[in-house]
């Protein structure tokens, strides 16, 4: 079930990549390996945490959260203000029958939403903003003694106050 399911989210991702921008063009051939594997990192991270809906900020083409939502069955909330990207996540959703819901606002508007604020035991952002930055905004969305992870480019600096979860991404748990 989940091979198949992650096909056919690969599959989307190919269909609509070249009109959304949503990866490299030149990452569509080996997007399983890059992107979805690469994306399943975090998966461990699900296994240690209390029951609850996860977060995706800046979620854009869904990575990380489809493969973890598909891989774990848990409730999505994919987090992409730019519409047509948002459009492209509800369809996601749709066609796969993920649990889960796209908000098409900014972390910031997130957090100041009481039904989002702290409202997750897992938050994660992949690609979304330098990685201090990033755990700003991803922090506020995460339930006291959840874990908000970032993935961290190549030549990216543990953010202070991070701890290293693999190389590659960071992780803070909450207060």
């Amino acid at each position: 079930m989940h091979d198949d399911t992650m096909g056919v989210y690969a599959r989307l991702a190919r269909e609509w990549a070249p009109k959304l921008d949503l990866v490299s063009p030149g990452d569509l051939d080996r997007f399983e390996e890059r992107h979805i594997g690469d994306s399943l990192r975090a998966l461990p991270l699900l296994e240690a945490i209390p029951a609850g809906p996860i977060a995706d900020v800046g979620s854009g083409a869904g990575l990380p959260g489809i493969p973890l939502a598909i891989a774990s069955g848990r409730y999505v909330r994919l987090i992409e203000p730019r519409r047509r990207r948002a459009a492209f996540l509800e369809e996601c959703l749709r066609r796969l029958k993920l649990p889960g819901e796209v908000l098409s606002i900014t972390a910031e508007e997130a957090a100041d939403d009481s039904r989002y604020a702290r409202a997750h035991p897992f938050v994660v952002a992949r690609a979304l903003a330098p990685p201090e930055e990033a755990l700003e905004l991803v922090l506020p969305l995460t339930t006291p003694g959840g874990i908000a992870a970032i993935y961290l480019g190549a030549s990216a600096k543990i953010p202070p106050g991070a701890e290293e979860f693999t190389p590659g991404i960071a992780i803070v748990r909450a207060d």
